[in-house]
């Protein structure tokens, strides 16, 4: 969200957990028509913390993707190569010396990589005016565009991006292969808002090419037009939990929509949304009630990659069927409705997942519609 805030460009999550193999030519076809591509790694360079590599260097290594390695400084000085020197593979291409407090401090801790024919690239000095709120593990999604640009303005002006021009062009081979589905004709609805925000570009991809999308904001009470399937995505509805329920409208428009068999994919903040009620701090809040339990907010969050398999039929998978996915929360959801999912890894709902009923589809587990939403366009019948 932050890269495409900064660059106007779409950002995409590039996983194989999630994606399988596709997520090369999910590279391929992203690259084609652009002169660079610029990829963030995830945590440190070599963290995976799952049954497979994960790690950033994994897909720097499988891609031949050269890497810009930032070294925060702040708390040292000459011992910073020593720290970063397991980081030096021969795909790295230089350092970003990153919070030195002085040029002194700057000239210490840069010295030792220059020594040994290391590039520094860029070198940001400490500046609190240039930091930016974290909230969840992550940073904050709901800062003003013009102030992240400003951000971006200013740190862009400590870095030489020379290096640019020695990069090596880079073939990501991956076979094209036809979606074999066009344009559908469905209509899609998907939620997007500050409270409804975390979806994978590659997921409204998938839907705008096979449809009509159109966004709409619970938050605002708006109401989609005429959909065939509604979309509501991760987020943050405990910090807008008093205006949601204020917002009868849409509560009471996705509650019908559910009952007369309309489908529903929720994740996450979307899987609290339809829940009947939202327990935060000391106030509890009215929901949509598509389904009777609840969900209560917890100070630790269950985060991590998840694998399941389905215990019945849906709309989106088949029994039996083994699912990838990812699942960040901090919410407890106590709900008895029908579970079709089973947390071979990950916690989910007491290790189960998957809310069902009418049609409708509640988890905690966030999905690549890229990979699974086939489904949708072959099981749903435009209106």
């Amino acid at each position: 969200m932050l890269h495409s805030a900064v660059t106007g460009v779409p950002g995409n999550n590039l996983d194989r957990w999630i994606q399988g193999r596709a997520y090369r030519r999910l590279l391929a076809s992203l690259a084609e028509k652009y002169d660079y591509a610029v990829l963030e790694g995830v945590m440190g360079l070599f963290d995976s913390g799952s049954p497979k590599d994960l790690s950033s260097y994994y897909y720097f290594n499988a891609l031949g993707i050269p890497y810009i390695l930032v070294v925060n400084v702040a708390k040292l000085a000459e011992s910073a190569y020593y720290v970063a020197k397991g980081f030096l593979t021969k795909l790295c291409k230089g350092v970003i010396i990153n919070d030195y407090y002085s040029e002194r401090h700057l000239e210490m801790a840069s010295s030792p990589f220059r020594q040994r024919g290391i590039r520094i690239v860029g070198a940001v000095p400490h500046d609190d005016s240039i930091s930016l709120e974290e909230r969840h593990l992550g940073l904050r999604t709901d800062l003003d565009p013009s102030r992240i640009n400003e951000i971006a303005s200013r740190v862009s002006s400590h870095i030489d991006f020379s290096f640019i021009d020695n990069l090596p062009e880079i073939n990501i081979s991956a076979a094209t292969q036809s979606s074999g589905y066009g344009m559908s004709g469905l209509r899609f609805a998907v939620a997007l808002d500050s409270a409804f925000n975390f979806y994978y570009s590659s997921s409204l991809r998938f839907m705008e090419l096979r449809g009509k999308v159109e966004y709409f904001s619970p938050l605002n009470g708006e109401i989609p037009e005429d959909p065939d399937f509604i979309y509501i995505g991760g987020g943050y509805p405990e910090l807008f939990a008093e205006k949601l329920s204020r917002v009868s409208a849409t509560r009471d428009y996705i509650k019908n929509f559910s009952l007369a068999g309309g489908v529903i994919l929720s994740e996450c903040g979307g899987l609290m949304y339809l829940e009947d009620k939202l327990f935060a701090g000391d106030r509890v809040f009215n929901m949509c009630g598509v389904f009777d339990g609840k969900t209560l907010m917890k100070e630790k969050p269950v985060i991590g990659y998840t694998k399941l398999r389905a215990m019945s039929d849906t709309f989106l998978f088949r029994k039996n069927e083994t699912l990838y996915g990812h699942e960040f929360h901090y919410s407890l959801a106590e709900d008895s409705a029908l579970k079709v999912l089973n947390n071979e890894i990950g916690r989910g709902i007491d290790g189960t997942d998957g809310l069902y009923k009418d049609n409708t589809l509640a988890t905690y587990s966030h999905f690549d519609l890229s990979r699974y939403g086939k489904r949708i366009v072959r099981n749903i019948k435009p209106s």
